[in-house]
């Protein structure tokens, strides 16, 4: 909407100027037809008026005529070249024109002219977000919020630029600053659920999806988010309900068939996941998502029609980042696949080269150093003195059971296994002991374990086991299998003195090479340089051999190639861990029907194979910095079965 009607001096005809801001007021209160016709009058008495010509220009883009638009405000600005509103109206035309570089050059004329011009800030941050310049974008709409804090899309602008950076918490801020202004602002709802999606905050999204979808039921986006929202949280069911129901709004939707693919590859059904993934590519020949969908389910590298596509996305510098990632991690899938390693590589390397900037641009690089100092202070505090003291604490349930490691290091296949016994129930990758981590290190504020709230701790212990006990529906144990929870052992031991834990172990340079090969749904920046695999896979082996010394719980490592060599052997004497009698459907795991949403949804649903043993040998060549560091921490030679016995 036009601000104001430029004056030019005294010698500007009076009867212009009432026109013009008679037109304006005419404009502002919606009725364009009367503002257009006394912007026309003004322009028979003077046919180079540059504040008509550029008002009837607003008219035409408020009416999509975008193209008469430009040549009205063009001929403004050749009138007045220092028009800084011409510059900003042109700048919309010639983006609603396709013409985003363009546009961005009349925005920031317009800020040239008037630093302090909002609007243009705003205007040109968008445009920075859809071409991916994240960090530019979010100095520009950092800039507008500063100078209209009172405009809610000066604060939607800056929270997509800092959800773009990854930088969630001050995105929820920013974004819940835009709601105060405009509490009903559906897309801003729907935004914020994305945001709180993303912090693991299931309920809170879900309350602002409903928010969302009250004041637009039909819009087939805010479903499709919803779905993903119930994904992660645990529920593909219920996404796939919300998927179904995005595409019965939007049948054309490529991103939407493309996530129903996925949704169903966890759920087991992969004859339809391939043909949603395929559905998805015939609709939109150039998403990479879908491809890597399909690598996952074994699709094989065909010809140059199908790989040239993916090889000019990798290597386009004009791509948005991710749509890059996304190529190269599906070409080298693919690849693999065919068994062409050395041709699968570079594609790998240059996706994790990309993602691994992308996420240190956005301030979540990777820092060995600390995570081995974060490891240094767990072995200090955590002693068999602190568990004496606190004896006797704790939930007393034996549901809870916490399987940990490394990534890929056979942590799907075990809760599998497991979760086929009838007394078992698998719940997957539940986010919770990392929230009451969080809950109790800030009431703890900095101080040694043993100061923490014993009373704050039990409530917390009781209610993740009454979480466990409805998912897991009377079962006897409850898997929690989030890798990460390793880090988390020594206030597990404190909080369930009677749980169980599995340490899943492999051969580092297998595991490390998988997690190098895999795109996981949330960013692991270790796992995107081969050196920090490695480093990480020691520290993570140094820490689990401290717990296997210290901790007064029930736990028992599995080594992914002895179960392998020997399935029965193995899951006999996992399920003897568990206190339960054996039943052999154990052993037909992969026939299972239970969601797997981890990245081995595929793997956990076929036999057990040994083409995952050493596969690192098939790309040996590419591997120097793995197995230099892996090399020199003794990893590469340590013996299957060292600790392979349960401790009661």
């Amino acid at each position: 909407m036009p601000a104001h009607v430029k004056r030019t001096g005294p010698r500007q005809n009076p009867q212009i100027v009432k026109d013009l801001e008679t037109g304006l007021a005419h404009h502002r209160a919606g009725r364009s037809e009367r503002a257009e016709q006394l912007y026309r009058k003004v322009l028979r008495r003077d046919p180079n008026q540059p504040d008509a010509l550029r008002l009837l220009g607003v008219i035409a883009y408020e009416r999509g005529r975008y193209e008469y638009a430009a040549q009205l405000i063009s001929r403004a600005l050749a009138i007045r070249p220092g028009f800084a509103e011409a510059h900003q109206n042109l700048g919309d035309a010639l983006r609603a024109l396709g013409r985003p570089d363009e546009a961005a050059e009349r925005y920031r004329a317009a800020i040239a002219l008037r630093p302090d011009f909002a609007e243009a800030h705003c205007r040109l941050a968008a445009i920075l977000v859809d071409r991916g310049a994240h960090e530019a974008a979010l100095d520009y709409a950092a800039r507008a919020a500063a100078l209209m804090p009172g405009w809610a899309d000066a604060h939607v602008t800056h929270a997509v630029a800092l959800a773009c950076r990854r930088r969630f918490v001050e995105a929820e801020a920013a974004y819940r600053r835009a709601l105060a202004l405009q509490p009903e602002r559906a897309q801003a709802l729907s935004d914020l659920a994305q945001v709180l999606t993303e912090l693991a905050r299931i309920d809170e999204a879900m309350a602002c999806h409903r928010k969302a979808l009250r004041l637009q039921p039909n819009n087939p986006v805010f479903h499709l988010r919803l779905s993903h929202t119930h994904f992660l949280g645990g529920d593909p069911a219920a996404a796939e309900a919300s998927c179904r129901h995005a595409l019965t709004l939007d049948p054309n939707a490529a991103p939407a068939w493309s996530w129903l693919g996925h949704i169903l590859r966890s759920l087991g059904r992969f004859d339809e996941a391939r043909t949603c993934l395929r559905r998805a590519l015939a609709l939109d020949p150039e998403l990479t998502n879908a491809y890597f969908g399909l690598a996952i389910l074994g699709e094989q590298a065909g010809g140059e029609q199908q790989l040239g596509p993916l090889r000019a996305l990798l290597a386009d510098p004009d791509r948005p980042v991710m749509a890059r990632v996304d190529a190269g991690f599906a070409l080298g899938r693919m690849l693999d696949n065919a068994d062409r390693y050395d041709e699968a590589f570079p594609c790998f390397a240059r996706a994790n080269a990309l993602y691994r900037q992308f996420l240190a641009q956005a301030g979540q690089g990777y820092d060995g150093a600390a995570f081995r100092q974060r490891i240094d202070g767990l072995i200090a505090s955590c002693t068999p003195e602190l568990y004496a003291s606190v004896a006797g604490e704790g939930n007393p349930s034996e549901v809870p059971v916490f399987v940990v490691g490394m990534p890929r290091s056979g942590t799907s296949l075990i809760e599998q296994i497991a979760a086929t016994h009838s007394g078992v129930a698998g719940a997957g990758e539940l986010p919770d002991i990392g929230y009451i981590i969080g809950q109790v290190h800030t009431h703890v504020r900095g101080r040694q374990e043993e100061d923490l709230d014993l009373d704050l701790a039990r409530r917390l212990a009781d209610e993740y086991v009454a979480k466990l006990q409805r998912i897991g529906g009377g079962a006897a144990r409850v898997i929690d299998k989030m890798p990460d929870n390793i880090l988390a052992l020594g206030l597990v031991a404190l909080l369930f003195p009677q749980a169980r834990v599995i340490f899943c172990r492999r051969d580092p340079r297998d595991t490390c090479l998988s997690c190098y090969f895999q795109q996981f749904d949330i960013p692991q920046p270790w796992a995107y340089d081969l050196a920090d695999c490695a480093l990480r896979a020691l520290e993570i082996a140094r820490l689990a051999e401290h717990w296997r010394g210290v901790l007064p719980l029930r736990m028992l490592t599995v080594d992914y190639e002895a179960l392998v060599a020997d399935p029965e052997g193995e899951s006999r004497r996992l399920i003897a861990f568990l206190g339960l009698e054996w039943e052999p459907a154990c052993l037909a795991f992969h026939k299972t029907e239970r969601p797997v949403l981890t990245a081995s949804g595929w793997q956990v649903r076929q036999p057990l194979y040994s083409r995952s043993i050493g596969r690192w040998r098939k790309y040996e060549r590419h591997l120097g910095p793995l197995l230099e560091i892996l090399g020199r921490g003794g990893a590469e030679t340590e013996p299957a079965g060292e600790f392979g016995n349960a401790r009661a």
